[in-house]
């Protein structure tokens, strides 16, 4: 029984430790790992590299006796394909299961709260 201690706590440690490494894209940019969000969006980095993506964005329409209402929603689910110190990339090629962040402002600290804007949108960490 002891022997079979043994083996299987190394093996227990080595498996914790793969699932909590951090990305190496990640390495020298661990602000951004987080759950940020605005009014319109919503970004999830994880230590892994995996990164949630969700946007929708509404748009108000008035026609002549007639005034309505749209939206459009967009969701990418990818992993960390790229990252520098301008931008980084999700998601392998171009089109829907990819997706590109122009960095506008790193992460900092104001009054308390994670902030950071991307491609223009302003973030707050949750």
């Amino acid at each position: 029984m002891n022997i079979r201690l043994l083996f299987l706590a190394p093996l227990c440690a080595l498996l914790i430790s793969a699932c909590t490494q951090t990305d190496p894209l990640l390495e020298n940019h661990q602000s951004y790992i987080g759950a940020w969000k605005n009014e319109q969006s919503e970004l999830i980095i994880k230590a892994s590299g995996e990164v949630l993506y969700s946007h929708k964005e509404y748009a108000a329409h008035h026609r002549a006796r007639e005034a309505g209402s749209s939206s459009a929603s967009v969701f990418v689910k990818a992993n960390i394909s790229s990252f520098d110190g301008q931008s980084f990339s999700i998601g392998q090629g171009q089109g829907e299961l990819s997706k590109r962040f122009i960095i506008n402002r790193a992460p900092y600290r104001e009054k308390g709260q994670w902030k950071m804007t991307l491609n223009g949108e302003h973030f707050i960490r949750q």
